[in-house]
C-alpha cells in the first residue's frame, strides 16, 4: 500500500489525539520514575530538542530522495511518518504544556497579553521560514539542517533561562 503524498499531513491530528494521553499518562509519568522532573519548562526543552531531532531526520531522508534521483529509485513515502511522529510529540510537549505554561504563569490581568505574545512568537516564526525560503542557494536538504541547528541552539538557550525559573501559581 502507497498512500498519495496528499494524505500523509492528515496523519497529524490523530497523532497528536493519540500523543496527548500518551505523554500525560506514559511519558511524564516515566520520566518521573527516572528521577527527571517532567515540569512544563523542561518539557518544553526537551520537545524542543525532539523538534530539531525531526529536522534532521526530514534533512536524511531528504539526502536520500537526492541520492536516490540520481539512480532512478524511489523513497517511499511512509518514510515522512518518521519525522511526523517525532514533530508531533514535540508540538505536544512544547505547544501544549506551553499555552498551559503560560497561562498558569501570568497575573490574572495579564492573561491575554501572554497569549497574545505567544502568538506573536508564533508568527515571527512563521516570518522566519518565509525569510529562509527565500534564499535560493540552499538545497532542501541543507534547508532542514539550518532549522535543525536553529532549533538546537534555541531549545539550549531556553534550557538554560528555564533552569532558574522560579515558579509561581496564579491558576484560578
Amino acid at each position: 500500500y502507497t498512500p498519495s503524498a496528499s494524505k500523509v499531513p492528515a496523519v497529524n491530528p490523530f497523532m497528536v489525539m493519540i500523543l496527548i494521553p500518551y505523554t500525560t499518562f506514559g511519558l511524564y509519568p516515566l520520566m518521573e520514575r527516572w528521577g527527571m522532573n517532567p515540569h512544563p519548562l523542561r518539557r518544553m526543552t526537551l520537545g524542543m530538542f525532539m523538534a530539531a531531532v525531526s529536522y534532521v531526520t526530514v534533512a536524511l531522508i531528504q539526502h536520500g530522495i537526492d541520492a536516490s534521483a540520481d539512480t532512478g529509485e524511489k523513497v517511499h513515502i511512509g518514510w515522512q511518518l518518521v519525522p511526523y511522529f517525532i514533530i508531533t510529540l514535540s508540538e505536544v510537549m512544547v505547544s501544549i504544556t506551553g499555552l498551559e505554561f503560560a497561562y498558569s504563569q501570568a497575573p490574572k490581568k495579564m492573561k491575554s497579553v501572554i497569549m497574545g505574545f505567544w502568538l506573536l512568537n508564533v508568527t515571527v516564526g512563521s516570518l522566519l521560514v518565509v525569510f529562509l525560503a527565500g534564499f535560493k542557494g540552499l538545497s532542501p536538504a541543507n534547508f532542514f539542517w539550518v532549522f535543525a541547528g536553529l532549533m538546537a541552539v534555541a531549545a539550549a538557550g531556553f534550557g538554560y533561562r528555564a533552569s532558574s525559573y522560579k515558579y509561581r501559581d496564579y491558576t484560578q
